[in-house]
């Protein structure tokens, strides 16, 4: 009995106040009160199981930081993955010949292409000057060719 002395102790009764109760809830019988059970941390428990009971979700001050700060890189990673997205679609329509927003401009011809070295009487006697190689020719030849342009200007 000293027991149920001191569990009554930890768990003191509470009164019911039924005026509080919403319609159709009724106070058990007495036959059913053996079924509901208490235990320290105020929680009812009916055949020995917990009575599940819906609380609200309670988050401590750095826990609601925390989510706030996942919820903002959330977001902004979203916006990349959009950006992202967005730009290889542009490159890969403007591969396929598609709608896009804007390409990029072809593909700029070389020096070479514009302003063409070997094959001339300069290049020729270039290669005999510097015994065939063509490196130190092609940069004479560009370098030439800027002078040229320079004194034009």
């Amino acid at each position: 009995m000293a027991d149920r002395e001191q569990e009554l102790k930890d768990v003191p009764h509470r009164p019911p106040d039924q005026s509080t109760w919403p319609k159709g809830i009724r106070s058990i019988s007495i036959e059913e009160t053996g079924a509901l059970g208490v235990d320290a941390k105020g929680e009812l428990h009916w055949y020995g199981k917990p009575v599940e009971i819906r609380r609200p979700l309670d988050l401590t001050r750095r826990q609601e930081a925390v989510a706030v700060i996942v919820a903002i890189a959330t977001v902004f990673a979203a916006i990349g993955a959009v950006a992202q997205g967005f730009a290889a679609y542009n490159e890969w329509a403007c591969k396929v010949g598609w709608k896009a927003v804007t390409c990029p401009p072809a593909d700029v011809p070389s020096v070479d292409e514009v302003f063409p070295l070997r094959g001339t009487r300069a290049y020729d006697q270039c290669l005999v000057e510097q015994r065939g190689s063509t490196e130190a020719c092609d940069a004479i030849m560009r370098m030439r060719n800027a002078d040229e342009r320079l004194k034009k200007k």
